[in-house]
């Protein structure tokens, strides 16, 4: 993987690179935008301490969510609030493929953790 400070963090493909979450969100508002969105990624490291709040058309394929073998239920939070969610970095129209996560949690709608469990318990 590359080194991250040498990442272009307005591009709109990433490939084989790492890849701190909350930088490219700061970039990402820098450019006026409420959430990480347009995006693909490709074979990359996403780094954390950072929640996810998986929004519209996300698509995770080939994709090693970080449970690294603990209790996937370590690193999905169920929201207390139907309508919004405080302090998570929100993702839209974004592909990950191939991409391992390190160090994030994982939010969203009751259907997308409900299939986040079911996939890495048939890992």
């Amino acid at each position: 993987m590359d080194a991250a400070a040498h990442i272009d963090l307005t591009a709109t493909v990433f490939e084989g690179v790492e890849i701190s979450l909350y930088d490219l969100a700061r970039a990402c508002m820098a450019e006026g935008k409420t959430s990480i969105s347009d995006r693909t990624f490709r074979k990359c490291l996403i780094t954390g301490p950072a929640v996810v709040l998986v929004l519209d058309n996300v698509e995770f394929k080939n994709t090693n969510f970080g449970s690294h073998g603990s209790d996937i239920r370590a690193i999905v939070l169920r929201p207390a609030s139907p309508n919004q969610v405080v302090g998570a970095i929100p993702v839209t129209h974004c592909t990950f493929d191939g991409c391992q996560f390190l160090g994030l949690g994982f939010t969203g709608s009751d259907l997308f953790l409900d299939q986040l469990l079911k996939l890495e318990t048939k890992a």
